[in-house]
């Protein structure tokens, strides 16, 4: 095999199972170095299906994780009685917020890095953007989206604050338009160097994270009454997701940037784990371009059930302890080996912030949720 050009040696490297490929890592030294780089690691986990991350909607001190391939939910552990948020993940950053301070980390190399203090108007405010910008350096982006009074009664205005990791700065883009509020019960998207929120119009307020510019994308979506909403990013098109008991209705979004963008529906798929049920609660929680998810609970089990468009199969990805909230923020994790500019700089935050009690507590809760995550990628 050492005989092999080193881009063919990864793409059959990339098709074994963990076990496998620790068996063929130690076969000799040229396989290991392959295998022990990160651009391979980051590679070889992307081509495997998302683990998931999730935590109560209102915060709380305990996260649950589900390995790819496995349902069984495991939780963060500590000492820390610290009530935390998930704001986002992206490209295998998460970002939390903690005691009035947020904190950028990757689980896989347990670099994090706490932030200077933002207002912080609804966690759905938050966008949160991860750019790749060689195999092994990723940059990142905290946008905060402030909705203001317009000029005139039915305005409203639209302005942002940005964090690249060094400190918050006010952007020069404006949007002014006919005053809807943004969907406060659905996470902002990621998408293509732009950041996506949608407002109860169907419009998106649209923020370019390279050149800052802002902008509204006027369309417009009739919500059948009683269906769950969820806008997430396709492989090609920004995708909006209708679900009923019955159906899945997935829509992509073309025309984005011209005066004429329309929603095109792609795909129906029979929405198995709701139909004909008896559920106390049912809800659409995720789409990273290639699975669905849809949590249903009834009085016996909650479980989170996952369609592959590929597969064009469901099944069930994650069992959910009892003690869980009846809303969460679920997140599809995939993991980066990457190094990431601004978190070698182990910044605590403003003097608002700096008091070590808080100090030693926020860590406590950041480590322990790395921890979860990090214990189950060991490759």
């Amino acid at each position: 095999m050492n005989t092999l050009p080193v881009i063919l040696q990864e793409e059959i490297l990339v098709r074994l199972d963990p076990k496998s490929l620790m068996m063929m890592r130690c076969t000799n030294k040229s396989l290991e170095h392959i295998t022990k780089d990160p651009s391979f690691k980051s590679l070889y986990w992307s081509r495997t299906g998302p683990s998931l991350l999730h935590i109560g909607v209102n915060g709380s001190n305990l996260a649950c994780f589900h390995p790819v391939g496995d349902v069984r939910p495991f939780h963060s552990e500590g000492l820390s009685e610290t009530i935390c948020f998930i704001l986002g993940y992206c490209s295998g950053l998460i970002l939390i917020y903690v005691h009035g301070c947020f904190c950028v980390a990757n689980p896989l190399t347990k670099e994090y890095r706490f932030l200077e203090y933002c207002y912080l108007q609804s966690k759905k405010s938050i966008g949160f953007a991860v750019d790749q910008i060689n195999k092994t350096t990723q940059r990142f982006k905290i946008v905060s989206i402030t909705e203001l009074a317009g000029p005139s009664q039915d305005e409203a205005l639209y302005g942002f604050h940005v964090c690249s990791g060094n400190s918050w700065e006010i952007s020069q883009t404006m949007v002014t338009c006919l005053s809807r509020n943004l969907r406060r019960d659905m996470k902002p998207v990621y998408f293509q160097g732009s950041l996506y929120w949608l407002r109860g119009d169907g419009s998106i307020i649209v923020f370019n994270t390279e050149t800052e510019i802002a902008g509204l994308i006027p369309t417009t979506f009739d919500q059948q009454v009683g269906a769950e909403l969820l806008l997430g990013a396709g492989e090609n098109h920004l995708t909006l997701i209708s679900a009923t008991e019955e159906m899945v209705y997935l829509y992509a979004l073309e025309n984005t940037f011209t005066d004429h963008p329309k929603w095109i529906l792609k795909r129906r798929i029979k929405n198995e784990p709701v139909e004909g049920r008896m559920l106390s609660c049912w809800y659409v929680e995720g789409f990273d371009g290639r699975h669905v998810l849809v949590r249903a609970k009834d009085e016996i089990e909650d479980v989170i059930y996952g369609y592959d468009l590929r597969a064009k199969m469901w099944e069930v990805v994650g069992l959910l302890p009892e003690w869980c909230d009846s809303a969460r923020d679920v997140y599809q994790f995939k993991p980066s080996w990457s190094s990431v500019i601004g978190l070698q700089d182990r910044n605590y935050g403003s003097l608002f912030t700096f008091f070590t009690m808080f100090r030693s507590q926020r860590e406590v809760s950041v480590k322990a949720i790395m921890e979860l995550i990090h214990g189950h990628f060991r490759i």
